[in-house]
């Protein structure tokens, strides 16, 4: 008799947090990207400062060639971070990262 107590409440309880719910009031958070240009800059100023250029020079063409079709006054960044991707030497790469600042001038 005990036990179909226990087991009564145990039900009653796990119905009332059914219908109650858990997490009844959850809030969307809409995050809007930054523009492909800050995106751009920020990656730059990061291969710029590590003085080696690694996988995220992909990103800096992707975002290059989004710009690019944006504005096509902007399509020099194409040639110049493909420039980027055969520079040697820290220096050389900071360099060419400065040169591709410039366009975003």
């Amino acid at each position: 008799m005990k036990l179909d107590r226990i087991g009564g409440l145990a039900c009653l309880l796990l119905g009332a947090a059914g219908w109650v719910g858990c997490g009844s009031g959850e809030t969307v958070v809409q995050v809007t990207p930054p523009p492909a240009v800050d995106q751009l800059r920020t990656t730059l100023n990061q291969i710029g400062e590590a003085g080696v250029v690694d996988s995220s020079v992909e990103y800096v063409q992707q975002l290059a060639e989004e710009i690019a079709a944006e504005d096509p006054s902007k399509s020099q960044l194409i040639a110049e971070t493909e420039k980027l991707t055969r520079v040697r030497g820290k220096s050389a790469i900071k360099k060419q990262v400065t040169e591709i600042l410039k366009l975003l001038e």
